[in-house]
């Protein structure tokens, strides 16, 4: 165990590059605006995001490469501008609540540190070496990404897909791709310490801010709701690590600070908050949205409509007495207004079902993935996996955790400002039970989120763990208000009277018997489904790669030639020859791997046919292909290699081939044939 923490020494300066690139742009940027540190932390990534976004362009413009100087030089014309305009336009306050003592602070930094190490511990023990390379679906592309950056140092939403530049560009978010790609060094150890920075330092951190924007009454909630996040699967486990969905995942992250600010900026447009606020600080409050709206859409675009769909409870909340005072006060134009209201609701529904520009989305053929009830048990307790693949088991079921939620959404009744947060938990779970299938006439609603339910769970989890920080900080006031009635307690001089300490206590035990009460909240379940996509077979051909197969294709690719193009089966290994050594593939992602290219069509099936074959030659010379990567048959991501990839087996290498390197069934050749 020892020397598995010391082997992280090295790791954690590339985890402390990876949040001042997250981090530090944004503060510098925020801070004049003095809305408080606390704000400004939360706050920051999305801004950076956003920041880096018109940066990428000016850069590829000017011809200048996408690196770590060039972002530091199109931040800076932010970071002076919002210096220069802090000196007028700035928060009187900050956005933090009053509550917001030294103690209390002390103790949601505390909440923060709590819910960030047992979150980062599973991480990083269901990665294993942080340089390992992961092998889901979704990673092979974005490890190819960030490489794919760095050697054209293009990094604009239009400049990395298609991969290498081949084709017509087309449009794909690029915001995790261009801040992780800054981190030098090896893009796989960036990659999965990205995930320790999202899912560890900025999610927690969101869900504090969050608490405390839409529960600023009740201080034990801000510090408990980041340390209950950290017993959800959903994420950042699901999502970030065996899904592989970096650039979603990121964009996951940001959308606690993100309905913080928003439900800061409802509130202050309500009339008794327009009474305390001045008319400046609401306009910079809504631009500062509309900046963080934007760090989202840079992340992931699906980020808008998760605000979209959790800010809507909270608009209803503080539209609904102003209609109730306006059909009082003046009925013709509320009545009006709200009819408005309705047609356009009622347009914005039917132009986004029948969208042509969104049709791929909303219509994206997802599979049956559960029915009712197992989709409801999936999205209440978190399961962290389908029971149609695995039939829960009792441990599997974050009971305790879940069941704290629905008591907390049964409190939520009682207090007013919680009632919107009980909504849009119970809004996201319905999208989620939508999404798990089967298909009917509202499925399309969750085509957002590609009708993925690992994309809508952590919203179940941002939500749920608020509610559950509410049920055991009501529980405790309870308990602490019955002590108190038999045995009168004295409030005490001084920071730290006796029943605040009281209730502390109570909030501290109720969460360390909920931990221990848990398994220390599932960790076995939350490091199996973290290290999904890091466990590697001994038999060479199962899986992407197997045993000491990464460690081969980076001594193999240390052979090649810096003009080397490799080819070979991408589900068996082949791909990773540029992530992990920059040397080109054929083949760079395995969702449609030929599309587009009749030559790689061919060379899937007839590879194995150079000698014989002047179509095969004539391929291989058109994709410049220079190398070839053979490996044992076997199966990965559904695709078997001697029916889907039969060209890159049984291929004579004694004729037109030369052997490079070999080693555990594993041989990389230069090809020789086809001069």
């Amino acid at each position: 165990m020892l020397d598995w923490i010391s082997g992280l020494a090295a790791p954690a300066l590339t985890v402390v590059v990876l949040a001042a690139v997250f981090f530090l742009p944004g503060l510098l940027i925020l801070l004049p605006l003095k809305p408080g540190w606390p704000a400004a932390i939360a706050l920051s990534p999305a801004v950076t995001l956003l920041a880096f976004l018109p940066g990428s362009f000016l850069a590829a413009a000017a011809g200048v490469p996408w690196n770590i100087a060039t972002a530091a030089l199109v931040a800076l014309p932010l970071v002076l501008s919002t210096w220069l305009a802090g000196r007028r336009f700035a928060f009187r306050k900050p956005l933090t609540p009053d509550a917001l003592t030294t103690p209390t602070a002390l103790a949601v930094g505390a909440g923060i540190a709590v819910g960030a190490a047992v979150t980062c511990l599973a991480l990083l023990r269901g990665i294993g070496a942080p340089a390992t390379a992961s092998q889901g679906w979704d990673p092979i592309f974005h490890l190819n990404v960030l490489r794919w950056i760095q050697e054209s140092g293009k990094a604009t939403p239009w400049s990395i897909a298609p991969l290498f530049g081949d084709g017509p560009p087309t449009y794909y978010p690029a915001g995790w791709h261009s801040a992780v790609a800054l981190v030098p060094g090896g893009v796989s150890e960036a990659a999965n310490l990205s995930s320790i920075v999202i899912g560890g330092l900025i999610w927690p951190v969101g869900l504090a801010f969050l608490a405390m924007a839409v529960l600023p009454r009740h201080p034990a909630a801000w510090a408990l709701a980041p340390v209950i996040a950290a017993s959800f699967v959903s994420f950042p486990f699901s999502q970030l690590l065996r899904s592989g969905q970096w650039p979603n995942g990121l964009g996951t992250a940001l959308v606690p600070a993100t309905l913080a600010v928003a439900v800061l900026l409802l509130r202050r447009l309500t009339s008794e908050g327009r009474a305390g606020t001045p008319a400046r600080e609401r306009v910079l409050l809504a631009a500062i949205l509309i900046a963080l709206l934007g760090g989202c859409t840079a992340a992931h675009p699906s980020t808008l409509f998760a605000v979209a769909a959790a800010v809507l409870p909270f608009v209803a909340a503080c539209m609904l007495p102003a209609l109730a005072r306006g059909i009082r006060r003046r009925p013709l134009p509320t009545l009006a207004a709200t009819v408005a209201a309705v047609v356009l609701a009622a347009a914005a529904w039917s132009v986004l079902a029948n969208s042509r520009l969104l049709t791929g989305v909303m219509a994206y053929p997802r599979a049956v993935r559960a029915k009712v009830p197992d989709s409801l048990h999936l999205a209440f307790f978190d399961l962290p996996r389908f029971p149609a693949l695995s039939p829960p088991a009792p441990d599997d079921f974050n009971l305790a955790v879940g069941l704290l939620v629905i008591v907390g959404a049964a409190v939520a009744v009682f207090v007013r400002e919680a009632r919107p947060l009980a909504v849009a938990w119970l809004a996201f779970v319905g999208l989620y039970v939508l999404a798990a299938g089967p298909e009917n006439g509202l499925r399309w609603l969750t085509g957002f989120w590609y009708k993925d339910t690992q994309r809508i769970a952590p919203f179940i989890a941002m939500t749920g763990s608020l509610l559950a920080a509410l049920a055991i900080a009501a529980l405790a006031r309870a308990v602490i208000r019955a002590v108190s009635s038999r045995v009168p307690l004295e409030r005490g001089a001084g920071r730290f009277s006796l029943p605040a300490v009281l209730v502390t206590a109570a909030v501290a035990l109720a969460s360390c018997g909920l931990y221990t009460g848990s398994g220390s909240y599932r960790s076995v379940e939350r490091v199996a489904v973290a290290a999904q996509n890091y466990t590697v077979s001994s038999k060479p051909g199962t899986g992407v790669l197997s045993v000491g197969e990464q460690a081969f294709i980076e001594r193999a690719g240390a052979l090649l030639p810096a003009n080397a193009v490799v080819i070979g089966d991408p589900f068996n290994g082949a791909t990773y020859f540029y992530a992990l050594t920059g040397k080109r593939v054929v083949y760079p992602q395995l969702g449609a791997p030929t599309a587009g290219s009749a030559a790689k069509e061919l060379l899937r099936t007839r590879f194995n046919r150079l000698a014989t074959d002047k179509a095969a030659c004539e391929a291989v010379r058109k994709l410049g292909a220079t190398h070839f990567y053979e490996d044992a048959p076997g199966r990965s991501h559904g695709s078997e290699s001697l029916k889907r990839w039969p060209g890159f087996y049984n291929v004579p290498t004694n004729q037109g081939f030369e052997k490079i390197a070999s080693e555990g069934g594993r041989t990389l050749y230069r090809i020789t044939a086809c001069r």
